[in-house]
């Protein structure tokens, strides 16, 4: 499994796909983790909600239009009761700290 894995990365040559990826794995273990139980008597844990910002270019679904795909554009994505849910975010990506 991890030769093909590598050799898969290695084969991608596109920036934006890799860092698709990248994304995406990010996700997975933040999800996997966030379902390891909390060490202690009580057993409780507390799930906090992450969310990861993705640039995507889009499809706009017009039959032969010449400018696709648009963008890029942000997208937030998080999960809710166990399905992905996401948001369009827009041209700038500004986050509040």
């Amino acid at each position: 499994m991890l030769k093909t894995f590598t050799a898969m990365i290695d084969r991608q040559r596109d920036i934006e796909r890799l860092r698709e990826m990248k994304d995406y794995i990010d996700a997975r273990i933040r999800a996997l983790e966030s379902q390891q139980p909390e060490d202690g008597p009580s057993g409780k844990r507390e799930v906090v909600a992450s969310v990861t910002y993705r640039l995507e270019k889009v499809r706009c679904g017009k039959k032969g239009c010449k400018k696709c795909p648009h963008g890029p554009y942000w997208y937030a994505y998080w999960k809710e009761n166990g399905k992905t849910k996401s948001k369009y975010i827009g041209k700038t990506l500004k986050i509040k700290e």
